[in-house]
């Protein structure tokens, strides 16, 4: 397993799965095929290159022996379409190579155009294709907000589900009030 393998199979998997992590319903799959980089002190905003996924953080530890990859400090996640944040990403990769997981943690936000989730912790497993938001997760879809203990979302089904008791807010028209309704389905 040699390290260029594993950026680039980091650099395909993440630009699909930052896209999910922000609820992309119809939006691009295709994979990244841009450079990838991580950069110590490097917080610069500027977008991608078309196709390309970019990550930077304060430090890079990989560790071929245990097919893993730790980004710490900073870390910005920059693909087409939506932008991630959070203090530490592991990427855990298979012996053929692949991607098999996924953990962001502490203060992760995921923006997409008229969408922002928030949590403690996002973890997506490749096998399921699922995201598991987890430590006071919320996604506020334009206005409409989601908050759950536990929200997972499956990619392939574009299906959503709560674990514990779960608020959504929907504001319906301009100048509309709020009202909440307790575990529906995320409106669409």
């Amino acid at each position: 397993m040699k390290i260029p393998h594993l950026l680039l199979s980091l650099a395909l998997f993440t630009l699909p799965a930052g896209a999910a992590f922000a609820q992309t319903s119809g939006g691009d799959t295709s994979a990244g095929t841009g450079d990838t980089s991580a950069s110590a002190g490097d917080n610069s905003e500027t977008a991608a290159p078309p196709g390309a996924t970019v990550i930077t953080s304060d430090e890079l530890n990989m560790d071929q022996a245990a097919r893993t990859s730790v980004f710490t400090g900073d870390v910005v996640v920059t693909g087409t379409n939506f932008k991630m944040t959070c203090e530490e990403m592991t990427v855990y990769f298979t012996s053929a190579n692949k991607i098999d997981h996924i953990v962001a943690k502490e203060n992760v936000i995921i923006v997409q155009p008229g969408r922002v989730t928030h949590c403690g912790q996002a973890d997506y497993y490749r096998d399921d294709d699922k995201f598991i938001l987890t430590d006071q997760p919320r996604i506020i879809d334009n206005k409409n907000t989601i908050e759950a203990p536990e929200i997972i979302i499956y990619r392939e089904t574009k299906k959503l589900v709560t674990k514990g008791r779960s608020k959504v807010t929907v504001i319906q028209g301009l100048g509309a009030s709020t009202n909440s309704v307790e575990n529906p389905a995320m409106p669409q």
